[in-house]
């Protein structure tokens, strides 16, 4: 059942990528959309008799507003995953619909409050009394719905907000006692029922479309590699307006790590089984393979375990103090570690890797990535570019020579072309190598496209390299059925 629905759902994020790009580029004006039309919905006071449309409206639209995270988080439909975005939007809208309902009843029959029959029907609350506390209960919510009120609440504002849950009960209960003078209508609880059943599967971190072949428990925690910042999504980021209990996948893309300020994309699961502790080195060779990239091998005191496609984080120090970059694997032997680097003009990295001597002591700590070879027997397609090559060759070096499987390497010009003979090297390996900005002797000349690639829907794919080059190809393999997709962008 759960594959037909992941096969489903991986139809229906491509169908609506259209949709959900527009919405992306076109995000601030769509908030500005959504704040004018909760102004103009404050019309309905003025038609008395459409109170009851814009009551109708309001519960649909707290449905859709509590849906969202779950389709987010459980069904991962990307569309949902952008429109998160305007819940604070659609909550002011859902509330001007919400009060002109009830309070434009209140408008027009002022004295009723004050009737016994208003809040006691049959010895029980009446649907009044549950509508007047669902609204009332709104309040709060919609003085607090701002990142200011976020940052001077903390944690306790997702507290405050969590009474969403008895505002939804309040409003069912209003809506069924209403509408049970004519027929009982159990379509409300049954659609509450089920609203708390996937609610509590996104509280236990359920994810039904399994996304990148990765599947992260629930408020898994992120470690930044260049600083080890480590973001907690319990705490949130409270100065960045970022909300306790924020996953984050859920936190925007232009959001930067608040010690170091690189990018949300320099971040990895965070282990906590393994400590953040500083091991000892030294450096065995240091050989450039081209103008741009070196081959750097280290020996390590301790012998360290890793699985193939793994990274070793470097403790470098320079005049500006101490940092740290991150390296994929390229070759493993006893407590000799093997790297592929490419070296940029003004990269504070490089600029420690060129001053370095062979022999030298270094110190690197240790942090698993979840970018790994898995343990089966299906074919293996790899593809890579420039140096993401290391962790792809650490692959497919340490697989059986019976699995059946295929390399595609791509790099721009000859100059920037290495570990050439190496991959000849490699048993049982047909390799395709490309070469994007000019023609090369035995490689081809255009870039790596998967729609040309043949495989079976078994087959496991590995990409690492240009982030670009990633997300094309994720897309074209996601659209043509395949769900076993493994990528790093380096």
């Amino acid at each position: 059942m759960f594959s037909i629905l992941q096969k489903w759902m991986m139809k229906l994020n491509v169908l609506l990528t259209p949709l959900v790009k527009f919405i992306e580029k076109h995000k601030k004006y769509l908030s500005y959309s959504l704040i004018f039309l909760a102004f103009l919905s404050l019309g309905f006071l003025f038609f008395p008799d459409s109170t009851g449309d814009s009551g109708q409206l309001a519960f649909w639209l707290l449905w859709v507003i509590l849906w969202i995270p779950i389709f987010a988080r459980v069904f991962w439909l990307k569309l949902a995953q952008v429109v998160m975005w305007f819940r604070k939007e659609l909550w002011i809208l859902m509330w001007i619909l919400a009060f002109v309902h009830g309070g434009g009843y209140l408008l027009h029959y002022p004295t009723d409050i004050w009737s016994m029959a208003f809040w006691i029907q049959d010895g029980f609350l009446s649907y009044f009394a549950f509508g007047f506390f669902s609204l009332a209960l709104t309040l709060p919510l919609l003085f607090t719905s701002s990142f200011w009120a976020m940052r001077k609440m903390w944690k306790y504002w997702k507290w405050l907000h969590r009474s969403v849950y008895f505002i939804l009960i309040f409003t069912v209960a209003h809506v069924v006692i209403l509408t049970s003078f004519l027929h009982f209508n159990f379509l409300p609880l049954f659609f509450l029922i089920l609203y708390f059943y996937f609610k509590t599967l996104e509280w236990r971190g359920v994810k039904l479309l399994k996304t990148n072949g990765i599947i992260y428990p629930k408020w898994q925690k992120w470690i930044c590699l260049p600083c080890w910042y480590i973001y907690d999504p319990i705490i949130g980021d409270a100065d960045s307006g970022i909300l306790p209990g924020t996953e984050f996948s859920d936190i925007p893309d232009n959001w930067r790590c608040p010690e170091c300020g690189v990018s949300k994309w320099d971040f990895a699961p965070f282990d906590e089984s393994v400590p953040l502790v500083s091991y000892e080195a030294k450096i065995i060779q240091k050989k450039f393979l081209n103008p741009t990239t070196i081959e750097f091998m280290i020996e390590t005191v301790e012998d360290l375990i890793s699985k193939p496609g793994q990274y070793v984080i470097f403790l470098w120090k320079d005049a500006e103090g101490e940092f740290r970059r991150s390296y994929s694997i390229a070759k493993k032997s006893g407590k000799t570690f093997t790297f592929l680097i490419k070296l940029t003009e003004m990269g504070r990295g490089a600029k420690v890797l060129v001053s370095l001597s062979e022999w030298e002591k270094i110190k690197i700590a240790w942090v698993f990535w979840s970018f790994h070879l898995q343990n089966t027997k299906n074919p293996k397609i790899f593809i890579a570019s420039g140096t993401g090559l290391a962790p792809i060759y650490a692959m497919i070096n340490s697989l059986e020579n019976s699995v059946d499987k295929k390399l595609y390497f791509t790099v721009g010009r000859k100059d920037e072309l290495f570990y050439v003979k190496e991959i000849e090297s490699l048993l049982n390996l047909p390799a395709s190598i490309h070469t994007t900005k000019e023609e090369v002797e035995n490689c081809i000349n255009c870039r790596v496209d998967v729609d040309n690639i043949e495989a079976t829907f078994d087959t496991e794919f590995y990409i690492c390299g240009n982030p670009n080059m990633i997300q094309e190809a994720k897309e074209k393999l996601e659209k043509k059925g395949f769900q076993k997709i493994y990528f790093e962008e380096f």
